[in-house]
């Protein structure tokens, strides 16, 4: 017993408590991505412990993220496990569509459980271009007052903005300022009436060596008024 005793000690430290079969060195794996990288892979290592498993899938429910079991012998996804044996689980997340840090996760079923095991996959992809807020609001028959879009580059090189253009200027008629080029930039929007519902699109273009980056966009919305109506609950 005091021989196996620090051996249990061990093995609790590295893949955490023996309550489960399928025990992993962690369920959370963050991954910074470079400001040019359109894929992240977060690997989530595993371990059986007490008793055999049958995966029977792994999903992400998101087509931005692939999750892959580890393969076996024959190079096809191995899905019977043994005790004592270890593995993979990797997450390929496509990072395209996002800025930010965005968090998915995915999904392990095991045979003989009802609930999956849930592995989170952080990835934190850089903002070189900062537009805050990226989406300006107004309500329908409310207060068309001036607002100011603070546009930022967050990186160690500056980024120009090349040109500018709006969709519904008639509307949405904007000024972009610089205030320090490369670096720092501002534009103000006012509508010139809330009366309708409407919506706007200004389209900055860069000379950012990254694709993500060469086109930044921002929304202009008068947004229709809520009835407010109090609901009857039969």
């Amino acid at each position: 017993m005091r021989v196996l005793f620090p051996f249990i000690i061990a093995l609790i430290g590295v893949y955490g408590p023996l309550s489960a079969e399928m025990v992993f060195e962690k369920k959370t794996v963050e991954v910074v991505v470079e400001p040019g990288q359109n894929l992240a892979t977060g690997l989530f290592p595993f371990k059986i412990v007490e008793k055999d498993e049958v995966i029977v899938k792994a999903d992400a429910f998101c087509t931005c993220l692939t999750p892959q079991v580890p393969l076996g012998a024959d190079r096809t996804p191995k899905l019977n496990w043994k005790v004592g044996e270890k593995g993979v689980i990797q997450g390929r997340f496509e990072t395209k569509q996002f800025l930010g840090t965005v968090e998915k996760s995915i999904k392990i079923f095991l045979a003989g459980r009802d609930e999956p095991m849930i592995l989170n996959f952080k990835v934190v992809i850089p903002e070189l271009i900062k537009i805050d807020p990226s989406t300006l609001k107004w309500s329908k028959g409310g207060l068309a007052d001036e607002r100011v879009v603070r546009i930022t580059v967050n990186h160690d090189k500056p980024i120009k903005i090349l040109s500018d253009m709006g969709n519904n200027d008639k509307v949405f008629p904007y000024q972009l300022k610089t205030i320090k080029e490369g670096w720092e930039y501002e534009l103000r929007l006012k509508p010139t009436s809330t009366e309708k519902p409407g919506m706007g699109m200004i389209s900055l273009r860069t000379d950012s060596p990254f694709p993500r980056f060469k086109r930044r966009v921002l929304y202009a919305v008068v947004q229709p008024k809520m009835s407010g109506k109090p609901v009857k609950i039969r």
